[in-house]
This record gives C-alpha cells, sequence and structure tokens, in this order.
C-alpha cells in the first residue's frame, strides 16, 4: 500500500491538512488553494455582499468555485460563505486527480474532500468517534458546530456532519443541520430533527450524523463507526470545525 504524506498549510483564514502520495501531489494542492482563494476574493471585492450574506446569493456570476458555493447555497438555502471551505477543499482534490494523484485529501476548517484507492480513517473532534471510509473516487466529509467554532452556527450541536460526493454542498448543508439544532432538543427531538433533515436533501447526500450533549442521531448510509482511545487507532485525520 502506497505511503501516505501528510502536510500542514496556513495561509490567512486557510487551515488545510492534506494528506497524498508525495511533494509534487502537495504543491499541486498548495497552488490550487491559493487558486480558489484569490478567484473568492476578487469576487468579494466587487459583491461586498457575498462575504456576509446569510441567504443564497442571487445572480451570480463567478468562476468554478463562485458557481459551486452559489449553487450550494441555494439549495442549502444558507450564504454562501457557508460552502467555502468545502468548495476549496473539493477544488484542491479535482486538481490534484487531474494531475495523477491516486491519494488526494484536504481538510480545510472540519472541512474533507477527499479520493482515495485505500482506507482512510476520519475522526470527529470531540468525541472518540472516527469514520472508516473505504475507497473512494470522490467523498466529502463536512462539518459544523455550535460551540466548538468560530464559524457562524445558529444551532446548539457539537457536531453535525453531512456526508457526500460534493464537497461545497456538504460543506452548506452542514451549516443549515448544525443550525436546527435547538437547545432543548433531547433524544427523540434529535432523531425526528435528523431523520426530517436527510428526508429533504437525501437525493444530494448519502448520510447525516449528529452529536448534541450525551446524544447522537443520524440517518442515511453513514460510513462505519470506529472508537478511537489510543494512539494505536489514531486517526489519518480529523474534523474539527474552526
Amino acid at each position: 500500500m502506497m505511503k501516505k504524506r501528510k502536510y500542514k498549510f496556513n495561509y490567512k483564514e486557510t487551515v488545510a491538512t492534506i494528506l497524498t502520495e508525495s511533494d509534487d501531489f502537495y504543491k499541486i494542492a498548495v497552488e490550487a488553494i491559493l487558486e480558489a482563494r484569490s478567484e473568492i476574493e476578487r469576487y468579494i471585492a466587487i459583491n461586498p455582499y457575498f462575504l456576509i450574506s446569510y441567504e443564497p446569493f442571487e445572480d451570480c456570476f463567478g468562476g468554478k468555485v463562485i458557481d459551486e458555493m452559489c449553487k450550494a447555497a441555494k439549495i442549502a438555502k444558507v450564504g454562501p460563505m457557508a460552502s467555502v471551505a468545502g468548495a476549496i477543499a473539493g477544488y484542491a482534490v479535482e486538481k490534484m486527480m487531474e494531475n495523477g494523484a491516486s491519494l488526494a485529501v484536504v481538510e480545510n476548517g472540519g472541512d474533507i474532500a477527499m479520493h482515495s484507492d485505500q482506507e482512510i480513517l476520519i475522526g470527529l473532534k470531540p468525541t472518540n468517534f472516527a469514520f472508516l471510509i473505504e475507497p473512494k473516487e470522490f467523498y466529502s466529509v463536512c462539518t459544523s458546530s455550535g460551540k466548538i467554532s468560530h464559524s457562524v452556527s445558529f444551532g446548539y450541536a457539537d457536531a453535525a456532519c453531512v456526508f457526500g460526493e460534493n464537497a461545497a454542498l456538504c460543506d452548506a448543508l452542514a451549516t443549515a443541520l448544525g443550525n436546527g439544532v435547538k437547545e432543548s432538543f433531547g433524544k427523540d427531538e434529535l432523531k425526528k430533527y435528523a431523520e426530517e433533515f436527510y428526508s429533504e436533501f437525501k437525493k444530494y447526500i448519502d448520510a447525516i450524523f449528529i452529536v448534541k450533549d450525551c446524544f447522537l442521531a443520524y440517518a442515511g448510509k453513514v460510513p462505519e463507526i470506529v472508537l478511537v482511545n489510543d494512539r494505536s487507532s489514531s486517526p489519518d485525520l480529523s474534523v474539527y470545525p474552526l
């Protein structure tokens, strides 16, 4: 099996972890992240409301990344910046794939996009849960939190995870999922909410998984869950919303 190499890349608001097979693919990922950021920054300079809107952005005309963010926001009924981390991660993985990477995993602020020919173990902070992701052509695990994140959330989830192919959309839907978790929710309310949310969006995603206090709820085809309690089973990457 190909050896995984892990890299860290920080630039302005971007705090990324990149898992791949060589320095060459890491450099491609970094170039793609910077390219995506540049596109977003140029668009915001022309359309400042794009940065602060909590609603889908109308009359959205930009490049590939902006278009992905706007489409995701419209489906999830959130502002376009709710999808920014996933959109950037997805764009970087696409560029790595185009250049022949067999292992291309980018975690950006608690949102992961991946293309992998091997199993990847994704930890879910602040819990001891991890998700075992089978080899995938393209897959995303995106997370929002109302308790441990500096990103805007109107809910009370410790972690609200969305699994699917489109990273920008999974990111936007993770925000929407987290927004709907009320402070008053107990076990039954959380379960009902998870089932209703998944029923509404299941044509776009594979599964959802929510942690609130001592309760959890899920719907759809959640990847295999593994408990990680020691260094011998430490995850390859973890999702921890920033």
